[in-house]
């Protein structure tokens, strides 16, 4: 089983991001990337919804060339869940929305996964482990890019 959880703030106290993004923006962003992650995740080169309900949705995506179907659930302005329902890596992603004591937002991302057909701990795992974190790091990082590019375009 693969297990990993980091945190990343959303606005850097370092200026280096001209949009403060609130909640509810980091919330929506989160939807948008659910219904369609190709502008989200570079990895990703499909997706399409094949079942959508108002706390829920099951899509289809191309990931690195594999085609899974995910189930991906909504806790509005809390997280998002995406539950692998196919494919070679089969588990959980979590998209966390998270506040500190001083009200900083923050976007913790987590995911527990088992490789279908490989050890627990074996050279395999570990590879694809430390690819995924790296991978699922700059896409959590592109994300919060694409959603202050919108929320730049709005206010325009």
């Amino acid at each position: 089983m693969i297990s990993v959880s980091r945190k990343l703030e959303v606005n850097p106290n370092d200026d280096s991001e001209p949009v403060h993004l609130n909640r509810q923006q980091v919330w929506e962003g989160l939807v948008g990337k659910a219904k369609n992650a190709v502008p989200f995740v570079a990895a990703i080169t499909h997706c399409s919804i094949v079942e959508q309900h108002p706390d829920r949705l099951i899509r289809e995506i191309v990931l690195h060339g594999e085609t899974m179907r995910e189930m991906i659930l909504f806790f509005p302005e809390e997280r998002v869940e995406f539950i692998r329902l196919s494919g070679k890596a089969k588990g959980q992603i979590k998209n966390i929305l998270e506040e500190d004591g001083a009200g900083k937002l923050y976007l913790r991302f987590t995911f527990d996964l088992a490789l279908d057909g490989v050890e627990s701990g074996n050279a395999e795992e570990i590879e694809f482990a430390n690819n995924m974190e790296a991978a699922y790091l700059d896409a959590v990082n592109t994300t919060l890019h694409r959603i202050r590019e919108e929320a730049v375009a709005k206010a325009s």
